[in-house]
C-alpha cells in the first residue's frame, strides 16, 4: 500500500450485525483518492438504483483522504456520502475537526454502513477493530451530551465521535452528523440517513501513524506553507484573525449575502448589518481559538454567552453561512439570537444553512398570509423576531406542528402547505443554497445547478473566475485569466478545470479555503510527498474529472436531469432587483451550465456523461455493468 493510506475498509451491516474488513486496492486509491471519490466508487457498485434513501439498502460512508491524519497543513477533512434523502440523488457532506484523523489512526481509510439496526446502536472502532454496541441509553441525547457520555464510558478523553442529535434521530431531512462538539457534516441530509439506521454515533480511537512516503519532504512543504501564510494578504489573514465571520460585512455590502429570503441585497436593505457582522463583537465572546487537526490557520473559535435572554455555554464560533442564514436572510438583528440558534443546531444536528432558509420561508409565508397563527400554534413568525425564530427552530427539532414540515426543508414544506407557498421556497434541486448570490458572481450559479449535490456554495469554485485574475493553485493550468463578469460564454473549460481540481482537494482531505483560494497551497506536491506516486497536474485533473463524472453518473442513474435542478427566479434576477449593488442584474445560468457540461464531457442538455468521456476516464465498464 502506498503512503497516505491505512489500507483497510470496514463494512458494517446493522441489520445482521455483520462486520467485514477488506483491503483497499492500490488502483482504487489512486483512481479515486479517498473521501467521496472512494465513496462514489463503492456506492455506485453496491447501492441499487432508486433505493429508498431512508431504507436499509442505502449506504452511509464515512471516508478520509490520503492527507487526513498526516502532517499536511489543513489536511484534516473527512467526508460523509450516501444517497441524499433531501435531493434524491448523490449526497455528501464535509467536516473538519479531529474525527477523520482519528479514523485513520484507528486503522481505517473508510467505513461503509448499510442496513437498519433493530434498536439504537453505536460503533466503537479502535486499533483495527470494529464493534457494534448498544446505544439505547444515548438515544434522545443531544449530540454534544452524547459525545461527552461516550468519552466518559470509554474512559478516554481523546476518543473522537461523529454522532447525531435529536433532529437526525427524528429523520429531519436537513440534518447532519456532528463531531468535535460542533463541527458538522451538514449538507445533503446525511444525518437523516444515519438516524434511519438507528446509528447514534461512531466513536474512534487509535494510535497507528499514517504512513508517509517522504516525511522530510512533507515537513519541508508544511513549514514553507505555514511561513508563507503569515504574510499572505487577503483571505489568509482574515481567516487567521477573525475566521469566516469576518467576511460577513463585506459580503453584505457587495450584495453576495441574500437578504429577506433572497428578495433584497446590499447594506441599504439590512441597516443592522454591523450588529451581527462585527467580528470584534464576536471575538469578544471568544474564549479560545480552535484549529482542526494539523491546521496552521486556526479559523475557528469557542465562544460563550454568559448573560442575556439566551445564555449558552461553550459553542463553536458561528461561521459566515450561519450568520448569513439566521441574520440577513431572516432580517434578525441580534447576535445573541444567532449564537443561540447556532448552538441549537449543533446540539440537534440541523444544518444551519437549511434551517435558516426554513425560517425565512416561514416568515415570508406568514407575511403573505399563506401561514397564520393557527398554523404556527400562535407563534407570530414576523421578520427578524428572535423569540419566534427560537421557538420555531425548537419545533423543527421536535418535529411538532409546523416544525414537522419545515424539518424536511423548504421544497417538502411548500408542497405540503400549498396555497402559493412554492413561490416562497428557495431551493436548488431540493437543497437550500449557500449564502452567496450568483447575481454577484454568476459562476456561483453554475456550481449551484451543475454539481451533483445542488445548491452547494463549496461546490462552485468557478465563481472565482468572475472575481478577476488570479490562480486556484501554484500551477500554470490553474491560472485564472481575465473574464468579463457578466459574459455567459467562454467560461466552460476553466470552470471544468476548477471543478476537477476541487474534487482532488476535497478527496485528498484538504480544507477548501487554502486549497482553492490562497493560490499557494502545494496540493500536488503534498499528495506526492505523502503517497510517493509522482502524480502530475494533468493526472490529478483527470482524477478529479473522474470523481466528478462518477458522481454525475449516480444522478443520471437516479433519473435526475438539468430541468430538475434550476435556480429559483429570484436568484437569477427575474425580475431584477430594484435597489442595491445588484440593481438591474439578471444572469443566464442556462448558457453557463451548458458550456460547463460540454467541457466536462457531459451532454449539454441532459447532463449524462458521454461515452467518449466515460472511456477517457476509465468509467465505461463500471457504468455499463452497474447502470
Amino acid at each position: 500500500m502506498h503512503g497516505g493510506y491505512m489500507g483497510k475498509l470496514a463494512f458494517v451491516d446493522l441489520t445482521t450485525g455483520r462486520v467485514r474488513v477488506e483491503p483497499l486496492a492500490d488502483s482504487l486509491a489512486r483512481d479515486y483518492l479517498g473521501g467521496y471519490g472512494l465513496g462514489a466508487r463503492v456506492l455506485y457498485e453496491n447501492l441499487p438504483a432508486h433505493a429508498d434513501p431512508l431504507g436499509p439498502e442505502n449506504i452511509l460512508g464515512l471516508t478520509a483522504g490520503p492527507l487526513t491524519g498526516t502532517k499536511a497543513p489543513a489536511g484534516s477533512r473527512y467526508m460523509v456520502c450516501c444517497k441524499s434523502p433531501l435531493t434524491g440523488g448523490w449526497g455528501d457532506a464535509n467536516a473538519g475537526g479531529f474525527f477523520g484523523s482519528e479514523l485513520k489512526a484507528a486503522g481505517f481509510d473508510a467505513l461503509f454502513i448499510s442496513g437498519i439496526a433493530a434498536a439504537p446502536r453505536m460503533l466503537w472502532i479502535a486499533d483495527g477493530r470494529v464493534e457494534i454496541r448498544d446505544a439505547g441509553h444515548l438515544w434522545g441525547q443531544d449530540s454534544l451530551d452524547a459525545e461527552a457520555a461516550i468519552r466518559a464510558e470509554i474512559g478516554d478523553a481523546k476518543v473522537r465521535v461523529a454522532g447525531i442529535g435529536p433532529a437526525s434521530e427524528r429523520l429531519a431531512l436537513i440534518s447532519g452528523i456532528v463531531n468535535d462538539g460542533g463541527r458538522i457534516a451538514a449538507r445533503s441530509g446525511v444525518g437523516a440517513v444515519m438516524g434511519s439506521k438507528r446509528l447514534k454515533a461512531v466513536a474512534v480511537r487509535g494510535g497507528a501513524p499514517v504512513p508517509v512516503a517522504d516525511a522530510h519532504g512533507l515537513k519541508r512543504l508544511a513549514k514553507t506553507f505555514a511561513q508563507q501564510i503569515r504574510t499572505l494578504p487577503g483571505m489568509a489573514q482574515a481567516l487567521m484573525t477573525q475566521g469566516t465571520c469576518g467576511f460577513t460585512a463585506g459580503l453584505v455590502a457587495g450584495g453576495a449575502t441574500p437578504i429577506k429570503n433572497w428578495q433584497l441585497a446590499g447594506e441599504q436593505a439590512f441597516a443592522a448589518v454591523k450588529q451581527v457582522a462585527d467580528p470584534d463583537a464576536i471575538l469578544r465572546l471568544q474564549r479560545r481559538k480552535y484549529a482542526c487537526a494539523g491546521c496552521p490557520i486556526a479559523c475557528g473559535g469557542i465562544c460563550e454567552v454568559a448573560s442575556g435572554p439566551y445564555p449558552v455555554g461553550e459553542v463553536h464560533k458561528p461561521e459566515y453561512e450561519t450568520i448569513g442564514a439566521f441574520g440577513p436572510l431572516c432580517l434578525c438583528e441580534d447576535l445573541d439570537t444567532i449564537i443561540k440558534l447556532n448552538d441549537m443546531c449543533n446540539r440537534s444536528g440541523l444544518d444551519t444553512i437549511s434551517a435558516g432558509h426554513a425560517l425565512a420561508f416561514a416568515m415570508e409565508c406568514f407575511e403573505k398570509g399563506v401561514l397564520t397563527e393557527a398554523d404556527t400554534d400562535g407563534i407570530r413568525i414576523t421578520w427578524g423576531s428572535g423569540p419566534a425564530m427560537v421557538a420555531l427552530l425548537a419545533k423543527m427539532i421536535r418535529r411538532e406542528g409546523i416544525g414537522d414540515l419545515l424539518a424536511d426543508g423548504v421544497r417538502a414544506a411548500a408542497a405540503a402547505i400549498g396555497r402559493g407557498a412554492e413561490a416562497c421556497a428557495v431551493h436548488v434541486g431540493g437543497q437550500e443554497p449557500g449564502l452567496h448570490s450568483a447575481l454577484l458572481l454568476p459562476g456561483r450559479g453554475t456550481g449551484f445547478v451543475c454539481d451533483p449535490t445542488p445548491g452547494r456554495h463549496t461546490a462552485a469554485p468557478m465563481a472565482r473566475i468572475d472575481g478577476g485574475p488570479g490562480a486556484f493553485g501554484p500551477y500554470p493550468e490553474l491560472r485564472i485569466g481575465t473574464f468579463e463578469r457578466y459574459a455567459f460564454t467562454g467560461k466552460g473549460p476553466m470552470s471544468a478545470t476548477a471543478s476537477a481540481y476541487l474534487q482532488v482537494a476535497n478527496c485528498a482531505g484538504a480544507c477548501l479555503m487554502p486549497a482553492m483560494f490562497f493560490g499557494n497551497y502545494p496540493l500536488i506536491e503534498l499528495l506526492n510527498a505523502v503517497t510517493g506516486w509522482g502524480m502530475d497536474v494533468p493526472e490529478a485533473l483527470d482524477t478529479g474529472a473522474r470523481i466528478q463524472t462518477l458522481r454525475q453518473c449516480f444522478n443520471t442513474r437516479e433519473g435526475i436531469r438539468p430541468e430538475d435542478v434550476r435556480l429559483p427566479e429570484r436568484m437569477a434576477g427575474r425580475p431584477p432587483l430594484s435597489a442595491g449593488p445588484l440593481k438591474g442584474v439578471a444572469i443566464d445560468i442556462d448558457t453557463l451550465a451548458r458550456e460547463y457540461r460540454t467541457a466536462m464531457g457531459w451532454d449539454a442538455e441532459t447532463g449524462a456523461p458521454t461515452q467518449e468521456a466515460l472511456g477517457r476516464l476509465g468509467l465505461n465498464e463500471l457504468v455499463q455493468r452497474w447502470g
